[in-house]
């Protein structure tokens, strides 16, 4: 989920040593002021007590499976497996086929698709099925994985689905999402084993209609199959199993990222286009009658950006339009750009951007896709916790440069906060009480 950035982050810490008074400055008043002059409140709240737990279901049901889009192409792809059964789609079920072993290729072929094998046969259908014999792998384009292949036409292309139990999904997941966790943080495995599986679950109605529920990709949660799996991760996911967070008796949409640099955002600021969800309005990330946050030690926990006025408005006449639309009329001078509006976390609400062809408005993490630091089609900014300072001159701007924290959406749980956390002895469920505040957390599968 969270958007990877290949700029090294200063080593310091805002509020440390900085490499020039210029910066020590304004680094000193962010650290000082960001988050209380925005509304944040001090002193730092305590974390939320644990969530009661659901009562038990007298017979939690079998452990639900999800549908993975791994690939999308529009040319084809290569499939081995040892051996397994070939279905094609038949009204609403499957029929069997033929069995097969060996390499094959996938590929679009009119309205369905086509599999052909090394020096034998091709079948076309509208969709096929590859099922593996018992605990047996499938591997695409050098990747294995575990459960079912769906191939299915998709756009002008051909989708290539996962289908698989949804704790076989997770442990793909996790190493890739929040790193491979050293000892005495095992509570943070098992803190994002259960977001990630309440995350998953709460697509799974609104997807229903569709061709899969999860991309493998930062748009939904990172999965890397078989080759992403490492085993303590593994083991927090079996620890865990059928644990899910829970609002208004429905799977919490457990957005979360990297690090939220203090305080995690309101979604209804961040996203106002997505369902705002009460127990996503935002914390202050700190221990009790602290200030020090609990990802403090988080490379990007502060940062900088730095643009001359010539860089930045070349960016911005792409990344406008692309974020905007055609509402964005070409320009040649970038006359201004300022915040607007700051939410209660400190985090940057709106911006405008004046040109002399236009002024427009940016709202929310949007910001963070307009606002890149290196080229339009580079690396998005790390956040929208930032203070900016605009040069200007002549009529233009000259220079922009963000003093920020924090590294993704931050809404949700903080990874580097949850790790802290559990290096503290905090349970699962307490780092999630903390950044879900109001949750409950029950078993309902098996």
């Amino acid at each position: 989920m969270t958007m990877p950035m290949r700029r090294r982050p200063p080593d310091r810490l805002l509020g440390g040593a900085c490499r020039s008074r210029r910066h020590a400055c304004a680094a000193c008043a962010l650290l000082a002021g960001l988050l209380a002059a925005c509304g944040a409140p001090r002193p730092a709240c305590p974390p939320a007590p644990a969530p009661a737990p659901l009562p038990p279901a007298p017979e939690p049901g079998e452990a639900p499976i999800v549908r993975v889009l791994v690939l999308e192409s529009d040319r084809a792809f290569t499939v081995s497996v040892p051996r397994a059964r070939v279905f094609e789609a038949a009204g609403d079920g499957w029929t069997p086929v033929f069995e097969i072993s060996g390499t094959f290729a996938v590929s679009r072929a009119g309205d369905g698709v086509r599999l052909r094998q090394r020096g034998g046969r091709s079948h076309d259908a509208l969709a096929l099925e590859i099922r593996p014999d018992a605990g047996g792998l499938f591997t695409i384009e050098d990747i294995p994985y575990r459960g079912i292949l769906q191939a299915r036409p998709g756009g002008s292309g051909i989708a290539a689905i996962n289908v698989i139990e949804i704790d076989d999904y997770l442990k793909g997941v996790l190493p890739s999402e929040i790193g491979h966790l050293g000892d005495g943080l095992f509570e943070a495995y098992r803190a994002q084993a259960i977001a990630s599986r309440s995350y998953a679950l709460s697509k799974l109605e609104e997807k229903r209609g569709e061709l899969f529920d999860l991309r493998s990709t930062v748009m939904d949660q990172v999965y890397r199959g078989v080759r992403g799996e490492n085993a303590r991760a593994s083991e927090a996911v079996d620890a865990t199993r059928g644990l899910v967070g829970t609002w208004d008796g429905e799977p919490i949409r457990a957005y979360y990222s990297s690090c939220c640099g203090g305080h995690t955002a309101d979604i209804r600021v961040g996203w106002p286009w997505k369902t705002p969800y009460p127990y996503l309005e935002g914390v202050r990330d700190a221990p009790p009658g602290e200030n020090r946050s609990y990802c403090a030690g988080s490379g990007h926990f502060r940062w900088e950006a730095k643009w001359s006025g010539t860089d930045l408005a070349r960016i911005l006449q792409k990344t406008l339009r692309s974020e905007l639309g055609e509402v964005v009329r070409p320009f040649n001078i970038l006359r201004d750009i300022r915040i607007d509006s700051r939410s209660a976390s400190g985090r940057a609400a709106a911006i405008t951007v004046v040109t002399d062809a236009g002024t427009w408005r940016v709202e929310g993490d949007r910001i963070r896709w307009v606002l890149r630091p290196d080229s339009p089609t580079g690396p998005i900014l790390r956040s929208t916790l930032f203070k900016m300072e605009t040069r200007r001159g002549g009529g233009r701007v000259r220079s922009v440069e963000l003093i920020g924290g924090g590294n993704g959406h931050g809404i949700g749980m903080c990874q580097n906060g949850s790790i802290r956390m559990a290096g503290l002895g905090m349970s699962a469920e307490q780092i999630l009480g903390h950044y879900y505040p109001g949750i409950a957390i029950g078993k309902i599968y098996r």
